[in-house]
């Protein structure tokens, strides 16, 4: 007897383990609570509904690198068709991490909410969360764990099925503020960008209505007010009219909190993507909501100045003379010449010549101070990227059909007082201290991914051969400079 009580015991308690072991797995995917409110429960409409509104989008032709979108989180059949000409810009593009920023319609609250479990569940499956992500922003002060309230918001929900269609292998980050008080939107943008940096694998979507129960013709007019604003750039004015009420966002400290993001890159835009009202969808003009789709690019290799250093023809010319030179050097033949009547291609420059083969560098020399002409600057770079890298044997001829050249020409460095000074993706960054130097191009913080600490940091252990944190040092000099990068 004692025998078989003791097995039904073990029974037991192996049960409850797995059991537990089950519900903390459970726990640990948050379950859809708003499928079948905001959109389809089954499986197979709700991805027919999707999909017939990215098919039904003309996808709008955007200026520069897509960075973001802004995007209504109403119910399908009211917004879906808007939220869908955002939505067709994804299609296609390699994406590692949707950062999904709302704003709670319950609560106020400073700082902003973040997800500690492992995926986000919706009738297309499962969609993982960026772990990675999550264990940096929860060290900083701005960012704290609290389900409750994430779990009882629509506005993040509602964007994951468009998610799991065009972009079905990236993960997300879900983000809900509370506040949109300038200081605590200004706290969250420094933190959140302090993390993300330039990461080119990332995307934000901004989830948010406008203008709600009014007319239809007094909500239109708000609309496009608030619409202009930010196609215009100006924080300054939406955030007037959003304290005075003449617009309206209902996601407005995510908005907020974007713009807050913006405001430290050059070149960003705004495009209005499409514009539509809940009218559309009910026939009730008496008491509508707006909702707008707009596209956020970033175009972060133009010179500081807006003014381009270089026309096509002269950047066609400089591409033509290194591939020409490189190949000439490895015939053993004479050089082209470099004589020119163009006054542009005459000055002095900084310059750097890049090769890269299957999307992989081959090798990248140049010089930073503008000693040499443009043209012969060039030539000489061309012929050194080719056969001095270091870190590379000499490129072959048979290579060079594999090989694309980029050209990076530079403005004149000058000194910063402080990390605080460079805007990353914009300046290239010289750190010397001594006989100690190092060199990074504007490009190499988007490529990499890296905010602006780890960014210096590299720069000067892999560079310059100084301690990671020289840059924070009195003794240690900061220069940047500005890049205009072209390629064949």
């Amino acid at each position: 007897m004692w025998r078989k009580d003791c097995w039904l015991l073990e029974v037991i308690i192996v049960f409850v383990f797995f059991s537990q072991i089950v519900s903390g797995n459970e726990r640990q995917v948050r379950q859809p609570r708003f499928s079948g409110l905001f959109y389809p429960s089954r499986a197979e409409e709700l991805r027919q509904m999707v999909n017939s509104f990215l098919d039904k989008a003309s996808p709008a032709k955007v200026e520069g690198q897509l960075s973001g979108i802004i995007v209504p989180h109403a119910g399908y059949i009211y917004s879906g068709a808007t939220a869908g000409l955002a939505y067709s810009l994804l299609r296609g593009r390699k994406i590692g991490t949707v950062i999904l920023l709302g704003q709670s319609h319950r609560a106020r609250f400073t700082g902003a909410i973040i997800d500690d479990r492992d995926a986000w569940k919706t009738p297309l499956g499962s969609i993982k969360l960026d772990k990675e992500l999550f264990s940096r922003l929860y060290k900083k002060s701005c960012f704290h764990v609290n389900r409750f309230w994430m779990d009882e918001e629509h506005s993040l929900e509602v964007q994951v099925p468009f998610l799991q269609v065009v972009a079905e292998t990236s993960k997300i980050f879900p983000i809900l503020v509370g506040d949109a008080e300038a200081d605590n939107i200004k706290k969250i943008a420094a933190e959140l960008n302090e993390v993300i940096g330039n990461r080119q694998d990332t995307i934000i979507v901004i989830s948010t209505d406008m203008s709600h129960y009014h007319p239809l013709e007094v909500a239109t007019k708000i609309d496009w007010v608030c619409l202009r604003l930010l196609e215009n750039r100006d924080i300054k004015g939406l955030r007037e009219q959003l304290e005075k009420r003449q617009v309206e966002l209902c996601g407005e400290a995510a908005v907020l909190t974007l713009l807050s993001l913006l405001s430290s890159r050059e070149n960003w835009n705004m495009q209005v993507l499409g514009y539509s009202t809940s009218a559309q969808a009910s026939g009730d003009k008496s008491r509508v909501v707006g909702y707008g789709a707009l596209a956020v690019t970033v175009e972060s290799k133009k010179k500081s100045g807006g003014e381009a250093m270089l026309n096509e023809q002269q950047r066609k010319k400089l591409l033509q003379l290194a591939r020409e030179t490189i190949l000439c050097h490895l015939r053993g033949e004479k050089l082209p010449s470099v004589e020119t009547d163009d006054a542009r291609l005459k000055e002095k420059r900084g310059v750097f010549v890049t090769l890269k083969k299957n999307d992989n560098l081959r090798g990248c020399i140049g010089l930073i101070i503008p000693v040499t002409p443009l043209m012969e600057a060039v030539q000489k770079m061309a012929i050194e990227s080719a056969t001095g890298d270091p870190r590379f044997p000499p490129v072959t001829i048979s290579e060079m059909k594999e090989i694309k050249i980029e050209i990076s020409v530079l403005t004149v460095p000058r000194r910063v007082n402080s990390a605080e000074d460079i805007v990353l993706g914009r300046d290239g960054v010289i750190v010397k201290r001594g006989f100690r130097q190092g060199v990074f191009l504007p490009q190499v913080a988007e490529e990499t991914g890296w905010n602006k600490e780890q960014f210096l940091s590299n720069l000067c252990a892999h560079k310059a051969g100084l301690p990671a944190r020289a840059w924070e040092e009195k003794e240690t000099e900061l220069y940047t400079f500005q890049a205009e990068v072209f390629s064949e």
